[in-house]
């Protein structure tokens, strides 16, 4: 593993929406689909930047009082808006934009991913539910989806919730690194 640097904080300089387009750019990929979308700006970056990429976004677009992992969602937790609503109006907007290279889904990662086929993507970033129980759900549930030669990505491997999931699902020291916290497992 390499080091992970935090963009800003202590020397590194990339965004994870760079580091997910230069894979996408350089392995050709054309469908891809990322979990947590939040305000869009990964997504809307990869959308913009990659020209022949196809993604599915997907995000619950509300408050999880009663989530297990760190986060909330909710209207100033940690100094975010959380404003759900404008969020989810403005990647819709986006979406008719982009009607053939955009797909918003607003629901439960987990049931999103009943309507996506066995290896159909080349790629999925999980950045959504970081407590570990959460983000173990979106990783088996999502992992199937990728093709095999393909990358499941995540974000936040800094969280030892998020970590610990990873390890679990994929073994010890199965995973690489990037700058801006995101780990990476070729299938």
């Amino acid at each position: 593993m390499g080091r992970i640097r935090d963009r800003g904080n202590d020397g590194g300089n990339v965004y994870r929406w760079q580091t997910l387009a230069n894979f996408v750019n350089s392995n050709g990929w054309t469908k891809g689909a990322e979990l947590g979308i939040h305000d869009g700006v990964n997504f809307k970056f990869l959308i913009n930047n990659c020209p022949n990429l196809h993604m599915i976004g997907v995000d619950l677009y509300e408050a999880q009082p009663d989530n297990g992992g760190p986060e909330k969602w909710t209207p100033g937790e940690h100094g975010h808006a959380w404003d759900h609503n404008k969020y989810y109006n403005d990647l819709r907007e986006f979406e008719e934009y982009n009607p053939n290279r955009v797909d918003i889904i607003k629901d439960y990662t987990t049931e999103a991913a009943k309507t996506v086929d066995d290896k159909s993507l080349d790629f999925v970033f999980v950045d959504a539910d970081h407590g570990y129980e959460g983000c173990l759900r979106d990783i088996k549930a999502w992992d199937s989806k990728v093709r095999d030669g393909g990358i499941m990505f995540g974000h936040d491997i800094h969280f030892p919730t998020v970590k610990q999931a990873v390890t679990e699902f994929y073994g010890e020291n199965s995973w690489h690194v990037e700058d801006d916290f995101i780990w990476w497992v070729q299938k």
